[in-house]
């Protein structure tokens, strides 16, 4: 008498989670770094026009002087955010785990015991929240 063969579900399965959290981590990745590099360009902007409101007083850029208090409670308001939400600290941070689930998805699909693949995957994401869920 043979024994059966064991199910493959158990590794579709780990496979299916690996890809969601690889396809939300590299979503994520895109979402904070675009987040903080128009977070940067626009506070420089936005500083650099209130910074330089008597001189574009007599220049070409003249009606912007009116708007410099708006600008200049958008640059306070874009600064808090930026400051409260880390979008370089969580853009490194989701970086950092998306490549380390893309290198286990590759070690999985290379063979990699499913036990292993699945403490591995524990870890990183352990790692993950601890370091970019603040």
């Amino acid at each position: 008498m043979t024994t059966p063969k064991p199910s493959s579900a158990p590794d579709s399965f780990l496979a299916a989670e690996l890809e969601r959290e690889y396809k939300n981590w590299r979503t994520a990745t895109r979402a904070y770094g675009f987040t903080y590099y128009f977070s940067r360009v626009s506070l420089i902007i936005l500083t650099a026009v209130v910074a330089a409101k008597e001189s574009l007083a007599d220049s070409f850029a003249g009606g912007l002087t009116s708007s410099v208090p708006v600008l200049a409670v958008a640059a306070a308001i874009l600064t808090a955010f930026d400051t409260w939400l880390k979008p370089q600290q969580k853009w490194r941070g989701f970086m950092q785990s998306r490549d380390r689930i893309a290198d286990l998805r590759m070690k999985f699909e290379g063979g990699l015991d499913r036990d292993q693949v699945r403490r591995q995957f524990d870890s990183i994401r352990r790692a993950h929240k601890e370091s970019n869920v603040f």
